[in-house]
């Protein structure tokens, strides 16, 4: 009984010490800081309805503090644009929490665009991100994110053939996606890239014909893996998509 006592004061004490607050409504009017950019698909078309949230955090072993700042959405321009106003005690080398930038795409069409979240075959590329620190109030913390037109290709995974326990054969996708970079070679893309699959597209039979997505109009990587008798192998295959493809696409085990 004594430890249930323990626990449970354990539970109050840090219930108590977690606290959220949310400053969202407030209008910043002077020593704003800036938190802008757009999301822009295949051709630079803007893609609106995104919400992009900011908040100040801060925690311990006992106690997490949290600030929302920010909630805004991209309009028809795929643009947002938000001032705000950064607390003394978050500004500097001093403060003792961080900036979280959290960027969410659950409201655009998934059967028109690769997303976050893909469900099967999900993204799992967080294109979120923290700031350690802001030292000035007059920051402006900008970028343009790419979010990829989705199209689908077939893909057959033919003569799988399990040689011992653990052998699978799988394909993956790579694929700009994401905040301007500069310039991926590996892609040759001025965006991250992407992924989708891993271990969601995956031979199950002797022949096994997906449908996986790809990036329409940009350069894609087709990975294929193979772990085959215990030794693992993988091999990356360079296509382009076009509007309403017909690619269909053949690896043996």
């Amino acid at each position: 009984m004594k430890n249930i006592l323990k626990i449970f004061a354990l539970l109050l004490i840090v219930t108590s010490c977690s606290k959220t607050e949310d400053d969202t409504n407030n209008e910043c009017t002077s020593n704003c800081t800036v938190l802008k950019g757009n999301f822009v698909t295949l051709n630079n078309v803007p893609v609106p309805n995104i919400i992009v949230s900011l908040k100040y955090v801060r925690s311990n072993e006992l106690a997490y503090l949290a600030r929302k700042i920010v909630n805004c959405q991209s309009d028809q321009n795929g643009n947002f644009n938000k001032n705000f106003f950064i607390k003394d005690s978050e500004l500097g080398n001093s403060a003792s929490g961080c900036f979280q930038v959290d960027i969410d795409d659950s409201n655009i069409d998934i059967n028109k665009y690769i997303r976050t979240n893909n469900l099967l075959g999900g993204n799992s590329v967080d294109i979120g991100f923290a700031i350690y620190r802001i030292v000035n109030r007059d920051t402006i913390i900008e970028n343009t994110y790419y979010i990829p037109k989705k199209a689908f290709i077939k893909v057959n995974l033919n003569n799988f053939v399990s040689q011992q326990n653990g052998d699978t054969f799988e394909v993956q996708t790579l694929y700009p996606f994401g905040p301007k970079v500069g310039l991926n070679t590996f892609l040759n893309s001025e965006y991250s890239t992407g992924f989708s699959g891993y271990g969601n597209w995956v031979a199950t039979n002797l022949n096994n014909q997906l449908s996986i997505f790809v990036a329409e109009g940009e350069k894609n990587i087709i990975r294929i893996n193979k772990i085959k008798n215990g030794i693992g192998s993988s091999q990356d295959f360079e296509i382009i998509v076009p509007p309403n493809n017909t690619i269909e696409l053949t690896y043996n085990f």
